[in-house]
């Protein structure tokens, strides 16, 4: 006998089940609480904002689980991917995976670990990367790769921490102003330039920028707010860094 399959809620309850995962394994799969999974398999729901990452993690067909028609297996091969093969024009990041790989864009885009950086106004985009669900999901990433982008580094102040030349995968969607979280690095743009460093909020509403590099002398720290900088902005949270060895 068929199971009954006529609405998201019990195709992803079915999936889920043959899976073997649980609603809370699930839930952290799509950066999601168990309540979410729990309150769309209970209330029986026909919609939610998390279809595609639903799609993504449960590795079946968007299509088919939005609708129900058509094949539910996911376009990509069943087999696990090997880390170091190359799927067409990007190379994977993240080792085996069971589920759809999510492409990040690779831009000619540089974030000075210095002075400033002026970037091109539409700069090109170089490749195609392609990360694993699970390596995006372990490094507390959204796993659909939305807002993220690939950037590289320039300029010594970072020190070890970003050395230049590093290949940094940033977070656009993490670019607010009055919401950033303190001792942690970001990307920002100054008059125009774009700047990479360590960033403080201060009680007083200002932001201090530090260098990691030791030298002082040549990388002060900064104490800088919206009327210091014409158009002082952030722009990304690095989130993981490729680092040459």
């Amino acid at each position: 006998m068929e199971p009954d399959l006529d609405t998201l809620a019990k195709r992803v309850r079915f999936i889920r089940n043959e899976k073997g995962l649980t609603q809370a394994q699930l839930g952290k799969m799509i950066g999601a609480d168990q309540s979410v999974i729990g309150n769309l398999e209970r209330r029986n729901g026909k919609s939610s904002s998390y279809t595609e990452a639903l799609a993504k993690a449960l590795g079946v067909n968007l299509s088919w689980l939005m609708s129900g028609s058509g094949d539910a297996s996911s376009e990509t091969s069943d087999e696990p991917v090997n880390s170091e093969m190359k799927q067409s024009d990007y190379v994977v990041v993240g080792g085996n995976t069971d589920y759809q790989l999510v492409e990040v864009p690779y831009k000619d885009l540089q974030a000075s670990c210095g002075g400033g950086y002026i970037n091109l106004e539409h700069p090109e985009q170089k490749a195609m990367i392609a990360f694993t669900v699970e390596f995006l999901r372990e490094n507390d990433m959204p796993i659909d790769g939305k807002g993220l982008m690939l950037m590289h580094a320039c300029g010594d102040s970072m020190g070890y921490t970003i050395p230049h030349g590093t290949l940094m995968l940033v977070n656009t969607s993490e670019r607010e102003y009055d919401n950033f979280i303190s001792n942690k690095i970001y990307v920002f743009n100054a008059d125009g330039e774009s700047i990479c460093k360590r960033a403080f909020k201060n009680l007083d509403g200002t932001v201090t920028l530090v260098s990691d590099n030791a030298d002082k002398n040549r990388y002060p720290d900064q104490i800088v707010n919206k009327d210091k900088f014409y158009d002082f902005s952030m722009e990304a949270r690095v989130r993981y860094t490729f680092s040459k060895q």
